[in-house]
């Protein structure tokens, strides 16, 4: 264990060993030392404390004989099991865990697989950007390392039509952080806007920073223009690639239609979360939002759905004028992703190691798609799926869909259900299931399958 640090009182009567003792049985009883831990050496300890060798050892010594400690030749001093007494101080009570539930299928949209995580060349990649750039050690650019910008900036155009120079890119770890950042760039006195149902943690992010929040409903084309129109936000969170959860894809014509409510004033801006964009399972995907108009959007996406939610690595596309703004305000913060992460991913670009590992994800999750569609159409006529397309997940309408996903909760297998995501209606009467795949195998989707039947029948 460490040193540690205590305050010894000059002018008591008691001997300084006498307080040392008293400090570190109260610390055992109180259960801030905990059984079997090593103590500090008696030399360790003596530097630090800037006490006599002699000192700590008679305080351990009378540790040991009180039973508080137990001395193991040529290995130190060990705490022992004391029965824990309550004394006039606070004691840290250890609280028990909260029980996780475990199933034997959990289909939650945030997973992916990971077997399919490219493990030996993420690892080449890092040993080379270690051993071959000690200074990364030392920090770097505040928007991320401009090799990483430059190559986000070639694929986001490529891939999304992302119209942007790296300049203009924002590495951060995570989309919240980067949320957060723009919320102090844009200022107080905004309204926001998210779509409804949506995700929670967006909205929650706007409403701890104090700003008040508009529920804008969708229709079959995505979030209703119009309906925005009426609200007094000036600004609007969307997800237009792949509404989430209902999946939808926004069209073209609903897309203009975005663009010309922003145009209408200066102060307006759509914040564009291009969740699961590289995931398009349609003939013929629509570019991002970005590219139709760069200054009225702000673009957000990150790495965690493409290579592991565990890779903190999300970006955002600032237009010009509040790039210039956040140069102005922001220089002296600091980047919050590790420099060799940033250049492992940035070789992982540029040597095209990313577009190879899309292409063979996308053909693992089109079969388990295509699986976890025939499952749900097996078990009834009034099945309905939808969202389909794109991402990750799809969603099952089907008549009596809460007791149904209730009696799979039963039998080890988690779905979820689409009204937890809706933030103003007052019934929930959806009968509408969510189901990512990313994280499952195929043979827990047969399992789905045959449960399904089973108790829908």
């Amino acid at each position: 264990m460490y040193n540690f640090t205590i305050n010894f009182e000059p002018r008591s009567k008691k001997p300084l060993y006498e307080q040392l003792y008293e400090y570190i049985a109260a610390q055992i009883r109180e259960n801030c030392l905990s059984e079997n831990e090593r103590m500090p050496s008696k030399k360790s300890l003596s530097a630090h404390l800037g006490i006599s060798v002699n000192t700590v050892e008679t305080a351990y010594e009378i540790l040991v004989q009180e039973g508080f400690l137990r001395s193991v030749a040529r290995s130190g001093f060990y705490v022992r099991h004391v029965e824990r007494g309550v004394s006039g101080k606070s004691i840290l009570i250890e609280e028990e865990k909260p029980k996780k539930e475990s199933y034997r299928a959990d289909f939650r949209t945030n997973a992916v697989d990971t077997d399919s995580f490219p493990y030996s060349t993420w690892v080449k990649l890092s040993k080379e950007v270690m051993y071959e750039n000690p200074d990364l050690l030392n920090a770097g650019e505040v928007k991320g390392d401009y090799e990483l910008r430059e190559n986000i900036a070639k694929y986001l155009h490529e891939l999304r039509g992302v119209n942007c120079s790296p300049r203009q890119v924002i590495v951060g770890a995570g989309i919240e952080y980067l949320l957060m950042l723009l919320i102090e760039l844009l200022g107080s006195g905004r309204r926001y806007a998210v779509e409804n149902p949506g995700y929670g943690k967006i909205e929650r992010i706007f409403k701890n920073n104090g700003f008040d929040v508009s529920y804008i409903d969708l229709d079959e084309h995505g979030l209703s223009v119009e309906e925005l129109e009426r609200s007094s936000a000036d600004t609007v969170y969307i997800t237009p690639s792949h509404q989430f959860p209902t999946g939808i894809i926004m069209p073209f014509d609903r897309r203009a239609e975005l663009l010309s409510w922003a145009d209408r004033s200066d102060g307006r801006y759509i914040i564009e979360d291009d969740y699961n964009s590289e995931f398009n399972f349609s003939k013929r995907p629509i570019t991002a939002l970005q590219g139709m108009n760069s200054e009225k959007v702000i673009y957000l996406n990150t790495f965690s759905r493409v290579l592991a939610p565990s890779i903190r690595i999300a970006y955002m596309v600032l237009p010009q004028k509040l790039l210039a703004l956040y140069e102005e305000r922001f220089s002296n913060y600091s980047s919050t992703v590790p420099r060799f992460e940033q250049h492992t991913l940035s070789r992982f670009i540029a040597e095209n190691y990313l577009s190879r590992h899309l292409n063979r994800v996308k053909n693992i999750y089109r079969k388990r798609r295509d699986a976890l569609m025939a499952a749900f159409l097996s078990c009834g006529a009034d099945v309905k799926i939808s969202g389909e397309k794109a991402g990750l997940h799809l969603l099952c309408s089907l008549s009596r869909a809460k007791s149904v996903s209730e009696a799979l909760r039963r039998r080890g297998i988690k779905l979820y259900d689409c009204d937890d995501y809706y933030f103003t209606r007052q019934e929930k009467t959806h009968d509408t299931l969510i189901a990512g795949y990313a994280g499952v195998s195929l043979d827990d989707i047969e399992y789905l399958g045959k449960t399904l039947r089973a108790v829908s029948g």
